[in-house]
């Protein structure tokens, strides 16, 4: 009778011996799981702390040397200043031409357009014929700008907006999308001599924020879809003519503000 129960008691132990395996496979997959977990937390804590190490290191913004004078001879004639919406003009007050450039600091069009067109009619605005508006748009462009925007506006609040307007331009060049980052507007105003303190407080400011909200309406109320948009009187010149003609041509343009002017 003892050897016939043999193999049952055989067969249990057998199948006793198969459930401790699965339990210590399963313990075993469950440690692996853990230090797995453990692994993946430890990386992400790095990469975490990398991005704070980065993130909050002090950047050297390039400004170019011509930059810091390039508007004396007009401003020093008090040829600058805000309109009532907050958006920054250079020029006389009172002149007979008033061109407004909705543009982005990101947008390569708007840059080109400054080289082609704002910076050889310079002469007009130093004379008193032209007031130049610049309306900031940070949706357009080849990323967005509002970083770029409010370190614009920042600075114009301690009368250097064109400056930071001349050094955004090349940033775009020589960062791409880091320049919205607000450490490279830190880093300009520095160097323009700006109050750091004042231009970080302003950053962040609802004023700031509400110039550029506005700008937004404003560009929605006169049509405009693309950057840069230029209105001469306002009458838009850029991209096209409103009447749906070519835009006019740098001395074109020269020709029309000269004919403003002498009516």
């Amino acid at each position: 009778m003892a050897n016939a129960k043999a193999p049952k008691n055989a067969a249990a132990s057998t199948k006793k011996s198969v459930k401790e395996r699965r339990a210590e496979a399963l313990r075993r997959k469950q440690q692996q799981q853990v230090v797995l977990l453990a692994v993946i937390g430890a990386a992400i804590i790095l990469v975490v702390g990398l991005f704070i190490v980065i993130s909050s290191r002090p950047v050297e913004a390039q400004v170019a040397e011509s930059i810091p004078n390039k508007y004396t001879e007009i401003t020093s004639q008090g040829f600058y200043g805000t309109t009532p919406e907050g958006y920054y003009f250079i020029g006389n007050p009172e002149a007979k031409v008033t061109m407004e450039m909705f543009s982005s600091f990101s947008c390569p069009a708007c840059q080109q357009y400054k080289r082609s067109y704002f910076d050889n009619i310079k002469d007009k605005i130093t004379n008193g014929d032209v007031k130049f508006v610049y309306i900031p748009l940070t949706r357009y462009g080849s990323f967005p700008s509002e970083g770029m925007a409010r370190s614009a506006i920042c600075a114009g609040e301690q009368g250097k907006f064109w400056e930071m307007h001349d050094a955004l331009f090349d940033w775009a060049g020589l960062y791409g999308s880091a320049a919205n980052d607000a450490r490279y507007g830190l880093s300009g105003a520095e160097k323009l001599g700006l109050d750091k303190d004042k231009f970080s407080a302003c950053f962040g400011d609802a004023k700031t924020t509400e110039i550029l909200r506005s700008a937004e309406t404003l560009a929605t109320e006169r049509g405009v879809n693309a950057t840069p948009t230029v209105f001469l009187n306002g009458t838009k010149v850029y991209p096209e003519l409103a009447s749906g003609g070519a835009a006019p041509g740098l001395s074109e343009l020269r020709g029309l503000i000269e004919a403003t002017v002498a009516n």
